[in-house]
């Protein structure tokens, strides 16, 4: 029997082929017709390594000779961050792989490439980079496709709002990945910690309406009844990404305790509803004053006080990106002004006051952001120097020079965004 390019396939060549193809099958989710010519394939690759299979025996149609490609001279020695996208596009695409690499690295990894190159679904291929990573996949025995499963389902329901998105959702996931590479950090975690706040990080804005908890609470949306005025949005995150693991397709920690699930429930719902801004003050001077008492050593922690550290590195990493480098920061306040200029144009048409920094005649962006940098970012990451040096150094650093390039700037003509609207993905 010859393979598509008219060389003899071995009998080991087709031992080696298959393992690579059932590895791939755990992992494959695809359309019907693709999975059925992996099955072909499959099949046709047990008859030649028993060697059943018939000289006039016609095995595989044109869709399994193109899977067959590859399998012996690439799939066998392939990276892993190739295949974490799902389909064979992504795999077999090096800058994606090359991107995802560069996972844990807070100044190199570009969120917006990755985006671009997997039309704007990023948060599966991180999420899943990030969970390979630091071995949680394995560690705690996660079902790969139900895994898969949920992070569609979460990316999903991500609406398209410029900045509130399922990519500003990766990077969050990506950041608290650089936090974990600190040192021995992850030392102090244990496996369902870090699984939880990687979670967290996944939905901490699923659902978002690109609006904020205000504007629902003054235009009496049926989430802001439903949740007391109390951090509506927030509240709808936790309750939206929560339900989606209520669908036994998505539900990948099925395998865990009872008392796991409710400690993995707990926290995500913890760290999530403590990404609300009110909150901000608090949990830095908390954070702050707990490293004074009790060390930076989260082990030596009593859990209350250790879930506030773990809120506040979410925390951190979802207001982080002013403290990434220029290039890919500048794009995050362009998103971010735009989606608060949308709501300031509904609130003009609604004859409901304009919301802080949603007025575009009137907000001076320079400013806005060097007192957001001063003194909202930047003693977040002070806190965090002690708990995660090297990353907290690198967003410190970053800061600085974001500082510095918005005291340069002059007064901004406010309508005037800093990168063309157009070029937001």
């Amino acid at each position: 029997m010859e393979h598509a390019n008219g060389n003899t396939l071995s009998k080991e060549t087709a031992t080696e082929c298959l393992a690579a193809l059932r590895t791939f099958q755990d992992q494959y989710v695809g359309t019907e017709s693709q999975v059925q010519a992996l099955s072909t394939l499959a099949n046709w690759l047990q008859r030649l390594e028993r060697g059943s299979h018939t000289d006039d025996e016609e095995p595989l149609d044109e869709n399994s000779r193109q899977y067959l490609q590859s399998y012996h001279d690439q799939f066998t020695r392939i990276s892993l961050f190739e295949v974490v996208g799902g389909s064979r596009e992504r795999w077999r695409n090096p800058a994606l792989a090359a991107e995802l690499e560069k996972v844990d690295d807070w100044d190199a990894f570009d969120v917006f490439k990755v985006a671009s190159l997997t039309g704007d679904r990023p948060l599966e291929p991180v999420t899943l980079a990030v969970l390979q990573h630091f071995d949680l996949v394995d560690k705690l025995r996660l079902p790969d496709k139900k895994l898969r499963n949920y992070l569609r389902g979460v990316e999903d329901a991500y609406l398209k709002n410029p900045y509130h998105n399922s990519t500003h959702a990766a990077d969050v996931v990506q950041g608290l990945a650089c936090l974990f590479s600190n040192n021995d950090f992850t030392s102090q975690l244990t496996d369902l910690e870090m699984l939880s706040m990687i979670l967290a990080c996944v939905i901490h804005d699923v659902g978002h309406p690109g609006v904020t908890n205000e504007y629902l609470i003054n235009t009496h949306a049926d989430s802001a009844l439903l949740y007391n005025d109390q951090s509506v949005n927030e509240n709808g995150h936790a309750s939206v990404g929560l339900q989606l693991l209520r669908k036994s397709s998505n539900n990948f920690i099925e395998g865990l305790s009872e008392e796991q699930y409710r400690f993995v429930r707990r926290t995500i719902i913890g760290i999530v509803l403590a990404t609300d801004m009110v909150g901000h003050a608090k949990l830095v001077k908390d954070t702050a004053a707990n490293i004074r008492q009790l060390g930076a050593d989260l082990q030596s922690w009593p859990e209350e006080k250790k879930q506030s550290a773990l809120q506040m590195i979410v925390h951190c990493c979802d207001i982080g990106n002013p403290a990434k480098p220029l290039e890919y920061s500048l794009q995050w306040t362009n998103r971010i002004m735009a989606e608060n200029f949308a709501q300031g144009d509904r609130e003009r048409r609604e004859e409901l006051p304009v919301s802080p920094l949603c007025d575009q005649d009137r907000v001076d962006v320079p400013k806005s952001q060097l007192t957001f940098l001063e003194y909202v970012v930047r003693p977040c990451f002070e806190a965090l120097r002690s708990i995660a040096p090297v990353t907290a150094a690198l967003a410190l650093r970053n800061i600085e020079a974001g500082c510095r390039h918005w005291q340069a700037q002059p007064r901004r003509s406010p309508s005037t965004p800093i990168f063309p609207l157009d070029d937001l993905r």
